[in-house]
């Protein structure tokens, strides 16, 4: 328990005493056991429960120390690399790299998944090696009226593939709903990308990694005729020609003739190696990318609210704030991380965990800072948000690395741990 908070709702389970965004007035389905202990599954609900909106339960503590408290054990999920949540819903979504989504409600596990698209169970996520699966996942603005959800995987071609999907329930996605919204040809295993979010104008971004190998050999981070490399930008809600998607009038590249050798108008920014993980500040609409380094710099790039598109990241010219080791001569290309740091390899410092602003209501000391991480090193470190300048560890080691660093429907923080656990950041 975090010294001096209490729960409005006495009957939330003892996880929720630092706030998890539940509600003050549960509507458990059957089979809640509200007194259980994280970790504890329970039965699906009927196809007619409705959760409540999420609402604060936190008395707001002071302070402006940073620890983690355990949300769900180890070993809860299997490979989870992502917990996220729909607008102004009480629970939480666990995305296992595998293919199942999981809900988290109250604290307790739902027994049944959301969604299955575990290649052995006929679906079409395609895990076999470490880089690759189901890595990302988005609600619409309006699911709560439309169902309507996107994923991000690789499947058995390797290629990069975003797909909508319909849940026949809150409660249960419907996998014979699936429909393909983009594949990207790749031609390797790794450096994916993976993260889709809807941004404050509510257009559905992507981040997707150069290709894999090793150095970038096709060019692509600054190749603008191709998606990989890139973040890209689409309207989920609209059509331009044969795409299943709408290009926005307001991207950079929206009137390009989009022929083999033309700039693609999906395309919002480029210069991109692996961009595994990024955030919008949900107060500000600024826009963090963690983006992955080859063996001499981990980056952090920022993109104001204000931006209007185009930039270029600098991959494979740059290789953080300096030139790409072994690249050759080089001048400074587009815009410089706003933080980087040395890749030390395995053990050290290695891959770079773009993560969150803090903007919850629970832990006032909190607000404003950006949370990252770096998958080998396993802390968590900060900054002022607007000034990176006093980047500065927040936590020791974790157990395992982290995989994300997200927010719930209140803004309360949640980091994904890879030994299949979920931490709840809280101020001491």
């Amino acid at each position: 328990m975090v010294a001096g908070m209490r729960v409005v709702a006495l009957a939330l389970p003892l996880v929720l005493l630092a706030c998890d965004g539940g509600s003050a007035t549960p509507d458990a389905p059957p089979g809640t056991v509200i007194d259980a202990p994280p970790g504890t599954l329970i039965d699906a609900a009927p196809a007619d429960a409705r959760p409540d909106a999420a609402v604060a339960t936190c008395v707001p503590q002071t302070g402006t120390g940073v620890t983690t408290e355990i949300f769900q054990p180890a070993g809860t999920f299997t490979r989870p690399v992502l917990t996220t949540a729909p607008v102004g819903d009480r629970r939480l979504f666990v995305v296992e790299q595998g293919g199942l989504i999981k809900i988290v409600d109250q604290g307790s596990v739902v027994a049944a998944p959301f969604l299955d698209l575990r290649s052995d169970a006929g679906g079409p996520v395609n895990d076999t090696e470490n880089e690759q699966g189901l890595l990302g996942l988005a609600f619409h603005p309006d699911w709560a009226t439309n169902r309507l959800f996107y994923v991000f995987y690789t499947n058995a071609a390797e290629d990069e593939v975003l797909a909508e999907y319909h849940a026949t329930t809150i409660w249960d996605g419907d996998e014979a709903s699936a429909r393909i919204v983009l594949t990207i040809d790749d031609f390797e295993w790794n450096h994916n990308g993976g993260q889709i979010e809807f941004g404050p104008d509510g257009f559905l971004y992507l981040s997707v990694g150069d290709g894999g190998s090793g150095n970038d050999p096709q060019n692509n981070g600054q190749d603008l005729t191709d998606l990989l490399g890139k973040m890209l930008r689409i309207d989920v809600d609209t059509r331009t020609g044969s795409k299943q998607y709408g290009i926005p009038a307001s991207n950079p590249y929206a009137s390009s003739a989009d022929g083999a050798g033309d700039p693609r108008p999906e395309v919002w920014s480029y210069g991109l190696r692996n961009p595994f993980r990024f955030g919008f500040d949900s107060a500000t609409g600024d826009l963090y990318i963690g983006d992955v380094g080859q063996d001499a710099r981990e980056e952090f790039n920022f993109q104001p609210a204000a931006s209007t598109g185009g930039e270029n990241y600098g991959w494979k010219v740059m290789e953080g704030a300096i030139c790409r080791p072994g690249g050759g001569a080089c001048t400074t290309t587009g815009v410089l991380p706003v933080h980087d740091y040395v890749n030390g390899g395995a053990g050290t410092w290695c891959s770079a965990i773009g993560g969150n602003v803090y903007r919850g209501s629970c832990f006032p000391g909190l607000v404003g800072k950006y949370f990252y991480s770096d998958y080998c090193v396993r802390q968590l470190w900060t900054w002022t948000a607007g000034a990176p300048g006093d980047h500065a560890q927040a936590t020791p080691a974790l157990p395992s690395g982290v995989t994300s660093i997200h927010a719930d429907a209140l803004g309360e923080l949640y980091v994904t741990v890879f030994d299949g656990s979920i931490r709840h950041i809280i101020a001491q």
